[in-house]
């Protein structure tokens, strides 16, 4: 069992979402805004632990989802990287 609430946080650029330990449980991506394809990323301290391609070629398209089941532990921080296009992330994390 996981100990703590889930928290959501958006970002729209890279960022730490927290600068200590703790668990990734979703991600919510959406493009609606964005210019270029984008990678997204999530990263324990600056490893990366998870990565997408969004495509920007169908902007009507419904916001991407990810659950993570078990979550995703980071040991250090967590990081989202956002690389190229503009696109809106939030992230479930404790």
């Amino acid at each position: 069992m996981v100990a703590g609430k889930v928290q959501p946080i958006v970002s729209t650029a890279d960022a730490t979402l927290k600068a200590t330990s703790g668990y990734i449980y979703w991600i919510t991506i959406s493009n609606s805004h964005a210019t270029d394809a984008t990678a997204v990323e999530l990263d324990n301290g600056g490893t990366d632990v998870w990565g997408v391609q969004v495509e920007a070629v169908d902007k009507n398209m419904p916001p991407f989802h990810a659950v993570f089941d078990p979550p995703i532990y980071c040991d250090t921080s967590i990081i989202i990287d956002i690389t190229a296009g503009t696109v809106k992330a939030t992230v479930g994390l404790s």
